[in-house]
């Protein structure tokens, strides 16, 4: 019984690191929808997918209502999955609305300043959100091409999915879709 509860003491402190720790999110979204005593509504507006079957990543404007006050935001969820022989694992990552316009700048320099380039070295372009999506590009070398990338959750790269560099333009034309949804919905 000893020995059990000594292996036990010395396993247990590595399977506790081992685990992913989430980040804190600065989202502004995330804060409204956890404002205390409010009644939300929430509505959920699917966008193209990006990517094919196996790394495909969804795209869902999202507008929250504070029922008592009436006041309404939105923001861009991107949905990666992370498929396993236990089932399939899904990350969520948010873009507030003020984000959209730096995030669309971001995709259109990579797009027409980044990828038409061939580096000598190894190279990472991304743009980051308050809540940790990361969204780039990144060279690979034994290809000789860019890859397209998003991250939703910084603090896990099960969270990644990856794409072919003409994936871009459908996540340039969401982020505007988005962009236009909120403001249209939020008004």
């Amino acid at each position: 019984m000893k020995k059990i509860i000594i292996v036990l003491a010395l396993i247990m402190p590595m399977l506790l690191c081992a685990q992913e720790k989430e980040e804190k999110s600065n989202s502004k979204t995330l804060e409204f929808l956890s404002k205390d005593g409010s009644i939300l509504k929430k509505e959920f507006y699917d966008l193209p997918e990006v990517g094919t079957s196996y790394n495909k990543t969804q795209n869902q404007v999202l507008i929250i209502t504070n029922m008592k006050t009436n006041e309404k935001m939105g923001c861009l969820r991107i949905i990666t999955t992370y498929p396993s022989s236990s089932g399939n694992t899904d990350y969520i990552g948010t873009l507030d609305p003020d984000e959209l316009d730096a995030a669309v700048l971001s995709m259109e320099k990579i797009l027409n300043e980044i990828l038409p380039t061939t580096p000598t070295t190894y190279t990472e372009v991304e743009y980051k959100t308050r809540d940790g999506v990361e969204i780039g590009t990144f060279w690979k070398e034994k290809k000789s091409e860019w890859t397209i990338y998003i991250k939703t959750k910084s603090y896990t790269s099960r969270s990644m999915s990856t794409y072919k560099s003409d994936e871009l333009a459908k996540l340039i034309k969401n982020l505007k879709d988005a962009k236009l949804m909120i403001s249209e919905k939020t008004k």
